[in-house]
């Protein structure tokens, strides 16, 4: 059985996603965080990294599902 393993590192250095004056909770984990999201949503970055890894893995699975059925 093939296994697939998807990283995401994703760049937060600019400014826009850190709120020095406002802690929110985080959409993911609701634990409060001073960091935005590309939205502005408050989001941590290791959770919006571990987000978007689970949906590239998923659409992934979906690819390698579909090409068995084609053939």
């Amino acid at each position: 059985m093939a296994s697939l393993l998807v990283r995401v590192r994703l760049d937060w250095s600019d400014s826009t996603h850190y709120d020095p004056d406002r802690s929110l909770p985080c959409r993911v984990c609701a634990t409060v965080t001073k960091m935005r999201d590309g939205r502005g949503d408050a989001c941590h970055q290791s959770c919006a990294e571990d987000e978007l890894a689970r949906e590239l893995l998923g659409a992934s699975l979906a690819r390698v599902a579909d090409e068995r059925v084609l053939r």
